[in-house]
């Protein structure tokens, strides 16, 4: 199984290559800041992991995208902002290769905590 880091490095570099001819821009109001983004889309990569990592024939399977409410709810947004928010970041990759910079310290310091199960 390949780690969710790898993945993550993967999406990463892609997105840099991506970006080298962009200019950056300013994030507009209506957009959640580099910040927000970072909190919700570490949280989104652990629920993924985390519904990837219960058996298949397990008959409470929670699939991420069940979780996906309670993120947005417990970061004070919605799918929709969220959603208008990704998608603008999509269109500014040196933007989001920043944003994922940060999602993988985060997810890296986390694993590497000691009191990690």
């Amino acid at each position: 199984m390949i780690p969710i880091r790898n993945i993550i490095s993967l999406i990463v570099s892609v997105l840099l290559i991506e970006s080298c001819s962009q200019k950056e821009a300013s994030v507009p109001k209506e957009i959640l800041s580099p910040d927000s983004m970072v909190s919700i889309l570490v949280d989104v990569h652990l629920a993924e992991a985390s519904s990837n990592l219960t058996r298949i024939n397990d008959p409470v399977k929670i699939m991420a995208y069940d979780l996906y409410p309670l993120i947005f709810k417990t970061h004070h947004t919605d799918s929709a902002t969220f959603r208008q928010s990704f998608d603008w970041y999509l269109d500014h990759p040196k933007r989001l290769d920043k944003v994922y910079e940060q999602v993988i310290n985060e997810l890296s310091r986390r694993e590497s905590e000691p009191n990690r199960k």
